[in-house]
């Protein structure tokens, strides 16, 4: 009889300034922060590695990134911007960080796919592109 293991999903090295990390659980205190966005940003703030605001390596999506990301589920590819919740505007394709969208992308770097699933329980998995000051001409 042979037995086979269940082979778990390695989550992603997350990178995070310091101050992105005051500034989101700031807002986790004073925002209703719940369901599966709340569980999925506490989840990851704890595992997040905290850099320097002069880090000089890899681009990360952090609070004012812009960031293309393909949704491996539909192969819709989108050019968002993570944005505090005062700030989120569907139309100005600007997401908030505490939606599950955006606490998902929080931290990755391009070439990294994540994966989580929504309150529902739906499976969602993502993939960044690329992470930049600006939209990423090619989708405008």
């Amino acid at each position: 009889m042979t037995s086979v293991k269940a082979r778990a999903v390695r989550k992603p090295r997350l990178l995070m300034t310091s101050q992105d990390m005051e500034t989101i659980e700031s807002l986790m205190g004073h925002a209703s922060c719940s369901g599966a966005a709340g569980r999925l940003l506490e989840e990851e703030l704890s595992r997040a590695v905290i850099v320097n605001e002069s880090f000089s390596g890899r681009p990360f999506c952090r609070i004012g990134s812009w960031v293309t990301y393909e949704d491996l589920g539909s192969g819709q590819v989108r050019n968002i911007k993570l944005v505090a919740p005062v700030d989120a505007d569907i139309d100005k394709r600007q997401v908030s960080v505490l939606s599950l969208v955006g606490a998902s992308l929080l931290g990755l770097v391009a070439d990294t796919e994540f994966a989580w699933a929504d309150d529902n329980g739906r499976p969602h998995r993502l993939k960044v592109l690329h992470i930049g000051d600006e939209p990423h001409a090619e989708l405008e």
